[in-house]
């Protein structure tokens, strides 16, 4: 019962999710959270295309100095009201106060920006031959978007899940899609 109380409070599942995760996993806590994130990318998969038009918009301000606002959509107003909710789309924001992104998802990065990149990169390299320089090109523009995108974002909290994690475990939970529609991050003096 401690295992499944931990493997709860870790991934937010339910119990018997917890527990049945566990028994796939034989005890092991680690494999059995690892089983609960495939379970949630799946689960996620699945509620993918359905339509969210409810949500919260939430906001934090750290110190008088940076402020966050985010939008998060979900399919029901039930959904939008519960404090599971509330407090993933809260969390959000705080990562975001901390972590600086700038996109929401790698398909919002412009053609242009990643274009710069690959040019300052190419002129890093220049003159490694191309066997070498595309493992170096793939591993850059990874370090690239875990920078810059907030769903390749490592979780400030826990920094072995992402966003993407975290967010598949609170559509896992509500069983409804959800999704970080968009967010704005203002930091005292920068114009």
């Amino acid at each position: 019962m401690l295992l499944i109380r931990q493997l709860r409070e870790r991934s937010g599942a339910g119990i018997v999710e917890c527990k049945e995760a566990l028994e796939q996993a034989k005890g092991d806590l680690e494999q059995a959270e690892r089983i609960l994130r495939a379970k949630g990318k799946q689960i996620a998969g699945e509620k993918a295309g359905r339509s969210t038009r409810q949500g919260l918009v939430d906001s934090y301000v750290h110190q008088g100095k940076i402020g966050v606002m985010v939008e998060v959509n979900c399919e029901t107003d039930f959904v939008a009201r519960t404090e599971q909710f509330k407090n993933f789309v809260h969390e959000l924001c705080l990562h975001i106060a901390h972590s600086n992104p700038r996109f929401v998802q790698r398909e919002d990065v412009p053609p242009e920006e990643i274009g710069k990149e690959l040019e300052l990169l190419h002129e890093e390299i220049a003159g490694a031959d191309d066997e070498s320089s595309q493992p170096m090109q793939q591993a850059h523009m990874e370090r690239f978007y875990r920078e810059r995108v907030l769903l390749d974002q490592a979780y400030v909290r826990d920094p072995v899940k992402t966003i993407q994690d975290l967010l598949h475990e609170a559509i896992n939970s509500t069983r409804e899609n959800i999704v970080i529609q968009r967010f704005v991050r203002f930091v005292l003096g920068d114009s």
